[in-house]
């Protein structure tokens, strides 16, 4: 991490105060666990156009109404969508993560099969399933397989984070915020988790 710290603040000067004052994305540093492949699709597409924090209640609501501690695809398809709508869930998502568990408990590989793949490419799988969009399938590279190199410009918190650090605030083009993600690659999920830390302080 040192190294990627030092290239980051030597590429971007503004970085070295952000990496004073954050801690390291120490989510980088546990292993891929294939078997926590399927719970962090499932939290991504929970996690969809919500703030972190609403995003959390609502996990922790399904976790604790089937009394587990990961999501599988068997605890969904046996989930009775009046009880995922009370803990949070649209209809929406409801039928996404069903369509999903579906596909994951009939072809238990699917997820364990995108670990040697581009990240192009698993962009390109994921988002055929019905419900994962690009941001989706780009979170579930970061968190779930823990790749460095990925950043998700229709990301609120990270657009957020970036125009108050370089930019004043001020609602400038993606073009602009383009340039600046250009200067982390190929870090730019260090560079991101910097931004959402950002976003995060400025929001309390």
């Amino acid at each position: 991490m040192e190294k990627i710290k030092n290239y980051l603040i030597f590429n971007d000067t503004k970085m070295a105060q952000l990496i004073n004052d954050f801690d390291e994305p120490n989510f980088l540093e546990e292993n891929l666990v294939q078997t926590k492949l399927f719970d962090s699709l499932i939290n991504s597409i929970v996690s969809q156009q919500l703030s972190t924090r609403v995003a959390k209640i609502i996990r922790s609501r399904l976790y604790s109404f089937k009394n587990i501690q990961q999501f599988t695809p068997i605890i969904f398809l046996d989930f009775d969508v009046n009880d995922m709508r009370a803990c949070g869930l649209s209809g929406a998502k409801c039928r996404y993560i069903k369509s999903i568990s579906k596909i994951c408990f009939e072809s238990p590989d699917f997820l364990n099969n995108l670990i040697p793949k581009t990240d192009q490419q698993i962009i390109a799988e994921l988002t055929n399933l019905y419900g994962v969009g690009e941001w989706t399938a780009q979170m579930f590279l970061i968190f779930a397989l823990k790749r460095i190199d990925v950043f998700a410009l229709n990301d609120a918190g990270l657009l957020k984070g970036i125009r108050h650090t370089y930019f004043h605030g001020e609602l400038v083009g993606l073009d602009r915020i383009q340039d600046v993600v250009n200067t982390w690659k190929p870090y730019r999920t260090i560079g991101a988790w910097y931004m959402w830390q950002v976003a995060n302080s400025i929001s309390h």
